[in-house]
């Protein structure tokens, strides 16, 4: 396993846009997402599910998701006062980020970090999310498995948040079940869960005192795991399409007298030997790609078919656990994921692997 040192500085550098090494291995911890409206006391329970974990022998790495600072941007740290009695603990890893304006209950390098975690061996990642409502649901698609935290007394609160946070636990834990009203919160939560096809169990829990922990841990350890969890996360959003031309000054008669695209900027990718002329459509862009030498893939493309769409990029949020699963399936992938037009990192993908067409994934920055 990596030093607390290594792990932290790597933790930084995803953070700040930066992929995981395309050697890091891809391990088999249990990614656990914790989530539930705020005042449930998550952080209470992800404290006292570690210190079980511990006592089992258990390597445990949280990922706290904060609100953003308003003053700092950085997350605001007040709940993880209840984690401090692992800190000295080499066996826990805690870091806190914050979600720097992202939705959903997540940060957009969460899911980096998870498998970062796990691919360093740790046998329990937990990704604590933002007090949710009830379209906070991202978690669902990152973990394996995810526990929905509620506590009694919600009352209407129940109703407010099934559309959303209901439908995504695969575990229900009725924290502070020491309060009053903990049997009404149970009764609602079965109401709601009778109107579906899935049983999910539901645990009663005081964190604090541990009550129902060990219990909630042995169900979380058993359960079956998403087959969409974090290494399936795949493409997002198209980034360009790439459009092969003998010349790029010709085809602007088109697309920018013509349609009226107005060209961002240019460069030429050496590794490539293309000259690229970028033009952005919305979110999107078109590619120009016009050769720097004649035995060039635009060239050659060229010879064979003619000008025409050479290949279509998907932006992707984490690109080597997309490529690790795509060659784990038997698709071939043309070279290590290498630096492009613009700086971003980008591989292709062999069009004898996807029905014909020559697909480009960039990691979205």
């Amino acid at each position: 396993m990596p030093s607390i040192r290594e792990l932290s500085r790597l933790a930084t550098a995803i953070e700040n846009g930066h992929p995981l090494p395309s050697d890091w291995p891809e391990g088999g911890g249990l990614i656990l997402g914790i989530t539930g409206p705020p005042g449930a006391g998550k952080s209470s329970l992800v404290d006292a599910l570690t210190t079980e974990w511990r006592r089992r022998g258990r390597t445990v790495a949280v990922i706290a998701v904060d609100p953003s600072s308003r003053a700092t941007g950085g997350a605001i740290l007040g709940d993880r006062i209840r984690m401090q009695r692992h800190h000295a603990d080499e066996g826990v890893f805690i870091r806190s980020m914050a979600t720097r304006g992202e939705t959903g209950g997540l940060a957009k390098a969460t899911l980096a970090l998870a498998r970062m975690f796990r691919g360093a061996g740790y046998d329990i990642s937990i990704i604590e999310t933002v007090g949710a409502g009830q379209d906070e649901v991202e978690i669902a698609g990152k973990a394996d498995v995810t526990v929905v935290v509620m506590v009694p007394g919600m009352g209407d609160d129940v109703q407010a948040i099934k559309a959303g946070m209901m439908e995504i636990a695969d575990v229900f834990a009725i924290n502070k079940a020491d309060y009053p009203g903990v049997e009404r919160t149970e009764r609602e939560i079965g109401a709601m869960l009778s109107l579906g096809t899935v049983e999910v169990p539901i645990f009663k829990t005081v964190a604090i005192h541990g009550t129902g922990v060990p219990e909630l841990a042995d169900e979380i350890e058993s359960r079956p795991r998403r087959k969409n969890a974090v290494v399936a996360d795949g493409p997002t959003v198209i980034d360009h399409l790439g459009i092969a031309v003998a010349s790029i000054e010709s085809a602007l008669a088109f697309y920018g007298g013509g349609l009226g695209m107005a060209v961002a900027s240019r460069e030429t990718v050496a590794a490539e030997r293309v000259n690229v002329a970028m033009l952005p459509v919305g979110a999107s862009r078109i590619e120009l790609l016009e050769p720097t030498a004649a035995d060039s893939p635009i060239a050659k493309f060229l010879d064979k078919r003619g000008p025409g769409l050479h290949h279509v990029a998907l932006r992707v949020p984490d690109l080597v656990a997309v490529v690790s699963r795509l060659e784990a399936q038997g698709c071939k992938v043309l070279g290590a994921p290498r630096h492009g037009a613009g700086g971003h990192l980008y591989v292709f993908l062999h069009p004898a692997s996807t029905g014909g067409v020559l697909w480009e994934l960039i990691q979205e920055s």
